[in-house]
């Protein structure tokens, strides 16, 4: 049965071809132009408790995973409001981020992992991170505006 909510749930929220939901969500057009912005990223994830949802999960990324269930670390950003940062199996840097909407509210985490570059710090992919987490909040009116129709 799970299985079965999480198809369903994925479905609404990348998009049918009923005239409700056209195509792609807002959510995975931010997460698009937030790629093409920042060409440094490798991965980028909105991890959201839909409306009328009791559980936090992936909306939209560019790795697919659309309606999988947020995990422990994911869930102790949301609600400690500290970032997560670890060293990838690749040596990338992945970032995870409480995200906000355009209000300053807590709407999420985002889930970013970066290339370091040689030189690079841990502090620095921090702070690149948090300015990218803060361009997509200026970009996010609501929660609600993420699930709306691709504009």
């Amino acid at each position: 049965m799970d299985i079965i909510l999480r198809a369903a749930t994925a479905l609404l929220l990348v998009g049918s071809a009923s005239a409700q939901t056209p195509g792609p969500t807002y959510a995975q057009t931010l997460i698009d132009t937030t790629l093409v912005s920042h060409p440094e990223l490798t991965v980028l994830a909105l991890h959201v408790t839909p409306p009328a949802s009791a559980d936090n999960i992936i909306i939209a990324s560019n790795i697919g995973h659309i309606g999988k269930k947020a995990d422990a670390d994911d869930l102790s950003v949301l609600h400690t409001g500290e970032p997560r940062i670890e060293m990838t199996k690749t040596g990338d840097i992945s970032v995870e981020l409480v995200m906000r909407d355009a209000n300053g509210l807590s709407i999420g985490v985002v889930g970013s992992t970066w290339r370091l570059p040689a030189g690079s710090s841990n502090a620095l992919v921090l702070h690149n991170a948090e300015l990218m987490r803060d361009e997509m909040a200026s970009k996010t009116p609501s929660l609600a505006a993420l699930f709306e129709p691709a504009r």
